[in-house]
């Protein structure tokens, strides 16, 4: 779907009438409230319960979706009916059962309706797409942020407390946004390992301090 960010809303809300008619048989509320949440960045999306006081004590949910996990149009149809499922359990049935039998059952009902899409999962299995990465110049383990937030000064890897390197910044299809590591990475990518050997006992951010050092004067000498 192009244009995925200007249209979201208006996909999220055709979907939602479409899956409560086709699958719910309209049981679920004309309107109900979803919401998009910049702060999830494991999971795709939540569904709150709860209900009313008063006599009537009406029964109420929510969603929630992630705006860092649910950037396609696949991922919105597939989150937003795993958690319509959840929705559904509670307001027509008036059971809280997680991934238990009356969800099995919507999920198995969704099925049946839309065959043409995925089956309806206990878990969202996606693999979050981070805009930046860090890779860890010893284990090359692989660390993924939506923000610049490391300070690969005084952080280090936690597997190994090797140096970690920002990698290129990728667009969500994966491409790079940047062709090349800055000068300072690279030097420190080639040069860190011998540095750390030859300074036994210095932590990491001495080792930093002192690379840092030598690449000013590299770089004025040149």
């Amino acid at each position: 779907l192009k244009n995925f960010k200007q249209k979201k809303e208006e996909l999220v809300q055709r979907l939602y009438t479409l899956y409560n008619c086709s699958v719910f048989d309209c049981k679920l509320p004309e309107k109900m409230e979803i919401s998009w949440n910049r702060k999830m960045r494991k999971t795709a999306g939540y569904c709150v319960t709860g209900q009313k006081r008063g006599k009537d004590g009406q029964r109420y949910a929510r969603i929630e979706l992630s705006e860092k996990v649910c950037d396609s149009a696949d991922r919105l149809r597939d989150t937003l009916i795993h958690e319509m499922c959840h929705a559904a359990t509670w307001i027509i049935n008036g059971v809280r059962d997680g991934h238990g039998q009356f969800w099995r059952l919507y999920a198995r009902k969704c099925k049946l309706a839309h065959p043409e899409l995925p089956m309806v999962t206990r878990c969202h299995s996606y693999e979050i797409n981070y805009k930046y990465r860090y890779q860890c110049t010893s284990c090359k383990n692989m660390i993924g942020r939506h923000s610049k937030s490391l300070d690969t000064k005084h952080v280090v890897c936690a597997l190994c407390k090797g140096y970690l390197v920002l990698l290129q910044s990728t667009h969500k299809n994966g491409m790079p946004t940047r062709t090349h590591l800055t000068p300072f990475a690279k030097y420190v990518k080639e040069n860190y390992g011998s540095r750390k050997k030859e300074a036994v006992g210095l932590s990491h951010a001495e080792v930093m301090r002192k690379l840092s050092a030598d690449f000013a004067m590299k770089t004025k000498i040149l």
